[in-house]
């Protein structure tokens, strides 16, 4: 009688696997597609669009779930959920291609999902951030109100000799803030929150002319000022959207922004937060739309950096959710950066003050790296390089570039 060894196999091992199993070696990369399934979800179709795709789906071996009602035709629009093998997909798009609705389109864009594999690299001060690995970071804020270290280094001086002590420990950009977003924390004046940034920036390029510099700001004023002194990524916790001068800052001077989701400015974004549908579809289409506003505005597709804003705008549920499905966001084609250093989301979990959660941000932040998350943002650099020299270790490269096609 045969005793049955059967194991289940991690998707991003099945190339191995194969091969050592003794299959044709000139037939793996062919193979591989017929391993590898995908999920996707395509938002707001017509039911004639939907019925098709469905169809289509079942021809081929595949499936795809829609609306209960698009049988009969009492919705005017469904999204749905199809499943399928890569094989399977290339074949459901080639039929689409000579489908009526405008499905051509739609195979064209479901196409350019598969070829994803990791965002468009950029170079920033000679340093190149190719997305092959993680980077840290690092939060300096100069504010004497922000909820974990605010005044701390209000003075310029410590300011800088933390960017320095960052700088030593590994850290890969230096976040620098001049305004607390903290919940229901108040706007600060451009030329205030100027007399804040400036020096430390002028400080920290005095002895360090490499280190990447990001400016944490929703001003246009203090974006431009900060770049012309030394700065090189804009980063706006409104994405874009506080100031209308903004997005045409980040066009004329060509650098890198993060474009964040909040569902409101700081001062309320944390009154009842509500969402029509489910915070992680929410979330991704607004931040679509603020990328789409971007490119028209002159931004370039390679300076884009998207953040969903955890803690922004959102519930202890809602910043579970997009934590836990935060590879969802690869689907933009964009780096993803996450920042969830010492906010209450770690709190509502162990009821601890900000200065005792470093330990639940490391455990976090490793999750969301092994999730294909390219830049974390924290405060403690030193402990976070060291967590992420290790995990890097054990995510090989060729496993980084699986997590970025297993969408």
């Amino acid at each position: 009688m045969n005793e049955f060894c059967i194991r289940k196999i991690s998707p991003a091992n099945v190339q191995t696997v194969i091969k050592n199993i003794g299959f044709d070696r000139g037939y793996i990369k062919t193979a591989l597609k017929k391993y590898d399934f995908k999920l996707y979800k395509i938002t707001g179709l017509s039911c004639p669009q939907a019925t098709i795709v469905k169809q289509l789906a079942l021809s081929v071996g595949a499936d795809a779930a829609l609306h209960r009602e698009v049988i009969t035709c009492k919705v005017e629009k469904t999204d749905v959920l199809i499943g399928s093998t890569v094989s399977q997909l290339e074949t459901i798009c080639r039929k689409l291609k000579c489908q009526p609705f405008s499905l051509n389109n739609l195979a064209d864009k479901l196409l350019g999902q598969l070829h994803i594999t990791k965002p468009a690299g950029m170079t920033i001060r000679g340093n190149v951030f190719d997305w092959k690995r993680p980077y840290i970071m690092g939060i300096l804020n100069v504010t004497p109100d922000s909820f974990s270290d605010g005044g701390k280094y209000l003075a310029s001086e410590k300011a800088v000799k933390h960017a320095q002590e960052m700088i030593e420990s590994g850290v890969d950009i230096i976040d620098i803030g001049g305004e607390s977003t903290r919940p229901y924390s108040k706007e600060v004046n451009p030329d205030r929150e100027l007399e804040r940034v400036i020096p430390v920036i002028e400080g920290i390029r005095e002895f360090n002319g490499s280190i990447p510099i990001s400016i944490d700001t929703r001003h246009a004023k203090t974006a431009q000022k900060a770049i012309e002194t030394g700065a090189d990524i804009i980063n706006d916790v409104s994405g874009l959207e506080w100031d209308e001068n903004m997005v045409c800052v980040a066009a004329e001077k060509q650098v890198p922004v993060v474009i964040m989701h909040s569902l409101a400015p700081p001062e309320t974004m944390q009154e009842n937060p509500v969402y029509e549908e489910n915070i992680v579809d929410a979330v991704y289409k607004e931040l679509y739309g603020k990328v789409q506003k971007a490119l028209n505005a002159g931004v370039k597709p390679e300076n884009i950096i998207i953040d969903p804003g955890i803690g922004f705008g959102k519930t202890f549920e809602h910043n579970i959710e997009l934590i836990s499905r935060i590879e969802e966001f690869k689907s933009s084609g964009y780096p993803v950066l996450a920042g969830i250093s010492r906010k209450s989301v770690i709190a509502n979990i162990l009821d601890v003050p900000p200065e005792e959660r470093e330990e639940a941000n490391i455990a976090l932040n490793s999750y969301l790296i092994s999730k294909g998350v390219n830049i974390i943002r924290v405060h403690d650099v030193e402990k976070h390089y060291k967590a992420v020299k290790v995990l890097n270790r054990v995510l090989s490269p060729d496993q980084q570039r699986e997590l970025w096609v297993q969408q």
